[in-house]
């Protein structure tokens, strides 16, 4: 079957609960009722921190709506996953831009490809640098006025009411510490480390972060140990403060019974890419080898560092002269 053009509804979606089957097979996450509700809202231009009855009355075309909704959010969805590096709802780093992307989508189906890069650097600058704005309901309803047929009067229009990065923006997230997906910092550190293209331990293959992300949810990003490991050194204070971050992390499917990522990575008999595609450096490996624990996670630290930052300068759009600055400290 021929699929619709871009700029036109998605006919499939007859309900709520089509949308959301229809979505799902995207791999790139479930959206609950009430989410869905106000990305149908924002695709209409309407105000969707309010309640869906006060804005879409009982006369407006429900399956029109539907369809536009559908459309819009797979828009935004191929987006992230191709533009802004996120391959995954679950970590969006603000969850609530997702409303004004779909709205962006309605209105520009296929934008150029700079105006997507722009977007992609307000929607990084927006979760990292705006701190002041915690995107209240009077935050939401401006950056939805901002919205414009104009694809490119609107993204700059967006990327102003955000500001210019501060200096050397990527320093308070450029520390390892996650240990779940609750704030900015894990989803930020998670969507870098997926940047790396993990793969998987035995077979090399590169792993698709939706499809396990679905299935392990925060549980994919799993410890190389959960202690300090048997009959490996320790240095007191050192190797125990970074067990619960993502120093100790490796994104993989669970194994079976009896096969420990450690016990994979330590033998060495792995196809080459899988170690760089964990940030696994000869030093951290080295170390790992000769039983250095806390060795091999201060190297790894300092590999994802190193990485972050890089992935952060990216995606947000950082000067290069500031990166060039970094990159002689």
């Amino acid at each position: 079957m021929t699929p619709a053009p871009p700029w036109q509804p998605d006919a499939s979606c007859q309900s709520l609960e089509a949308l959301a089957e229809h979505l799902t097979t995207r791999d790139f996450g479930r959206m609950e009722e009430e989410a869905l509700l106000a990305l149908l809202l924002a695709v209409r231009g309407r105000d969707f921190t309010r309640d869906f009855r006060e804005e879409f009355g009982a006369e407006e075309d429900w399956a029109q709506a539907l369809g536009q909704t559908a459309r819009a959010v797979g828009h935004a969805f191929d987006f992230l996953r191709q533009d802004a590096a996120i391959p995954h709802v679950s970590l969006l780093p603000r969850p609530d831009v997702l409303p004004l992307l779909c709205r962006f989508f309605h209105l520009h189906p296929q934008p150029p490809a700079d105006v997507r890069a722009g977007l992609s650097h307000w929607l990084w600058q927006r979760a990292l640098f705006d701190t002041e704005r915690s995107f209240p309901d009077d935050e939401a309803r401006a950056s939805l006025a901002l919205l414009t047929p104009d694809a490119d009067a609107t993204v700059r229009a967006l990327l102003s009411r955000v500001g210019p990065p501060p200096p050397r923006g990527w320093e308070r997230y450029s520390q390892p510490g996650m240990a779940g997906l609750a704030s900015v910092a894990d989803r930020v550190e998670a969507n870098a480390l997926l940047a790396l293209g993990p793969r998987h331990l035995l077979t090399g293959d590169v792993l698709e972060p939706g499809p396990l992300l679905e299935a392990q949810g925060a549980v994919a990003f799993l410890p190389l140990f959960p202690t300090s490991p048997p009959g490996l050194s320790t240095a007191p204070g050192l190797g125990d403060s970074m067990l619960l971050t993502l120093t100790n992390q490796l994104f993989h499917p669970v194994l079976a019974p009896g096969v420990t990522l450690l016990g994979l990575v330590r033998t060495g008999a792995l196809p080459p890419a899988v170690f760089p595609s964990h940030a696994l450096t000869p030093e951290a490996l080295a170390a790992l080898r000769r039983g250095d624990a806390p060795g091999f996670l201060v190297h790894r630290q300092e590999a994802l560092i190193t990485h972050i930052r890089s992935f952060i300068r990216a995606r947000t759009g950082a000067d290069p002269s500031e990166e060039a600055a970094t990159s002689q400290e």
